[in-house]
């Protein structure tokens, strides 16, 4: 190491001074006008490693195979990284060829009778071999020999960072490439038993469950897990035996093992597959696992395989419907009344049954959100006589019916039975089991057709708007416009407390506007349940129109357990009850338009 080192202070402290002015226009580049483009095949023989040999998958791509030590697929990204840090490595300085004669063993001196790797590039045009020497005295820089130019080149050690020691370093480290393998069904076992069959529908993509039941399946969480399942990378190359022991690994087909098996096939045949064995005893947190192509043996982490081992439950469809929203054409309602609602060409629904209409835009997308959004839960998962849950005769029952999009799986007929602790029992005729839903969320459904009519109640400007008449609990206040537009007391009327005249124009002018959040009820039946006769409050709104003085008139109720007050009105001879904007209510209602409790005669 001393005769390097004092050699070496030579050429850096005498003769490279004169050298660097003679090669200051010289090209800097080890290897120069080389293009990684044209590489199709890498040889890199570390000293006293196994040789890697890697070949470019057709003469215009990325992608790379190794031949040696073992055929598998390649890192392409890293085996280009490789090629671009040769083709732009440059020297920071040369011994000549006549230097070198005057060196006594320079060859072995520079590290080239066992060079750490010798590099072969293969391609179109002239082969390049280079071998890779040693260290300097300050281990920062390397000894590089062009094969073919007797000249040794001394260049930064970065260069070793991307030179693989071993054939695993270039290996591809993807588990399974299920984006670009072709499959229309999985299958899980554990051990020989076939816990889960899945199917994808080639027209709409869905997934279904043929095994252990006939069902929908969860078609987000399946693209997830498979998503997952993408981005799994190996841990560690255990075997590349091609006959390994594989009771060793819990890796042989017994009724036990191995742990989880994934068949992916594609119109009946085997696309890939993927066994999952036992743990090493030192890491119980990874597992042995094999392939069909390539049936090496790897460690992988075991975690991400725990969901495939639930029960299969785990992977139904637990939604009204799986088609999205948007693939849906019309639904047939058989409920308090019967009625239809179909899509038209221009994408606006219209409701056909004692009556045509349009339906409200706003809640037609909220049915339509909640067939595809409401959660089921199962409630039993076989059942053959469904009088207990009452769907022999159900309350509701919908017949959904989607377009080409959807393919076999164009219609979906759903029924709705009784009520179970805040639930209720519903069940689709394509599926054997019972689900339940929340109450609240049954109770969004419609049942009727006037609950999808349009939600604007009236629309008139609050400029003619003459006077606005209170009611509550007995007491009576009126308000009128003076001459200047603004809002004062009726004669026989007075605070306090005294007007606003902005805040009550202002809530004149919302309520002009008034739009139903929901509709509750149509008639006079059961109007106890809303709470009119305990909340007896109304507000009236004196309207001037082409055809004289109109009476806009709407009466309040209780809450309803979103929160909203009910409210009712009687348009065309038909009284309509619907839940009031809660804050319109409490920014202006309750603050304007309410009788002071001094003022009511029933407490």
């Amino acid at each position: 190491m001393t005769a390097v080192a004092v050699v070496f202070a030579f050429i850096v402290l005498v003769d490279r001074p004169i050298r660097q002015e003679r090669l200051r226009q010289a090209s800097r580049f080890v290897l120069p006008d080389l293009d990684p483009a044209a590489i199709t095949n890498v040889e890199i023989q570390p000293w006293g490693q196994p040789a890697i040999d890697a070949e470019r998958v057709g003469s215009s791509t990325n992608l790379w195979r190794l031949a040696r030590p073992v055929r598998y697929p390649a890192q392409g990204p890293k085996i280009e990284a490789f090629l671009d840090a040769l083709a732009n490595l440059q020297w920071k300085d040369r011994i000549s060829d006549q230097e070198l004669r005057d060196l006594p063993n320079a060859q072995e001196t520079y590290g080239f009778t066992k060079p750490q790797f010798s590099i072969l590039l293969k391609g179109a045009g002239q082969e390049r071999r280079i071998e890779v020497g040693g260290l300097s005295p300050m281990a920062d820089e390397v000894f590089l020999n062009l094969v073919g130019n007797t000249a040794i080149c001394l260049a930064s050690a970065e260069v070793l960072k991307v030179i693989p020691q071993d054939g695993d370093q270039w290996r591809d480290l993807a588990l399974l490439d299920i984006e670009k393998t072709p499959f229309d069904e999985l299958t899980v076992r554990s051990g020989t038993q076939e816990k889960l069959d899945l199917r994808r529908d080639a027209t709409n993509h869905l997934w279904y469950m043929s095994r252990p039941v006939s069902a929908r399946a969860d078609s987000t969480l399946v693209k997830q897990l498979l998503a997952h399942l993408d981005h799994l990378t190996v841990a560690r190359f255990i075997s590349d035996d091609p006959q390994p022991d594989l009771e060793s690994f819990g890796l042989q087909s017994s009724s036990l093992t191995p742990d989880v098996t994934l068949l992916f096939t594609n119109g009946g045949s085997l696309a890939t597959m993927l066994q999952i064995g036992l743990s090493p005893s030192n890491a119980p947190g990874f597992a042995y696992a094999r392939r069909a192509d390539p049936s090496n043996i790897v460690l992988v982490s075991r975690e991400p395989f725990a969901v495939w081992q639930a029960d299969y439950t785990n992977f139904l469809d637990q939604h009204l419907i799986s088609v999205p929203p948007a693939w849906i054409e019309s639904i047939e309602v058989r409920g308090e009344d019967e009625f239809s609602a179909r899509k038209e060409t221009n994408g606006l629904w219209e409701i056909r049954g004692r009556e045509t209409f349009p339906s409200d835009a706003t809640l037609m997308n909220d049915w339509l959100e909640g067939l595809a959004g409401i959660p089921t839960a199962i409630e039993k998962t076989t059942v053959a006589d469904f009088s207990p849950y009452g769907l022999d005769h159900p309350s509701l029952r919908y017949t959904v019916r989607s377009g080409p999009a959807a393919g076999s799986h164009a219609e979906a007929q759903l029924t709705f039975g009784t009520n179970k602790n805040g639930e209720v029992f519903e069940r689709r005729s394509d599926e054997y089991f019972v689900n339940t839903i929340v109450r609240e969320e049954f109770d969004r459904l419609p049942r009727a057709s006037w609950q999808l009519r349009d939600r604007h109640i009236w629309n008139f400007d609050s400029s003619n708007v003459v006077s606005v008449t209170v009611r509550e609990l007995g007491g009576v206040r009126k308000y009128m416009r003076d001459p200047d537009g603004e809002w004062t007391f009726a004669p026989g009327f007075h605070g306090p407390p005294f007007i606003n005249s902005p805040s009550l124009e202002e809530g004149v002018h919302r309520i002009g506007k008034l739009t139903a959040v929901y509709w509750d009820g149509v008639g006079n039946d059961h109007l106890e349940r809303f709470g009119f006769a305990q909340t007896d409050h109304s507000l009236e709104f004196e309207v001037r129109s082409p055809g004289g003085i109109e009476t806009n008139r709407v009466e309040f109720g209780a809450r309803s357990p979103y929160s909203h007050p009910y409210a009712s009105v009687v348009k065309n001879g038909e009284r309509l009850i619907f839940e009031f904007p809660a804050d319109l209510y409490e920014n202006f209602v309750e603050h304007d338009l309410t009788i002071p409790a001094a003022l009511r005669y029933h407490p």
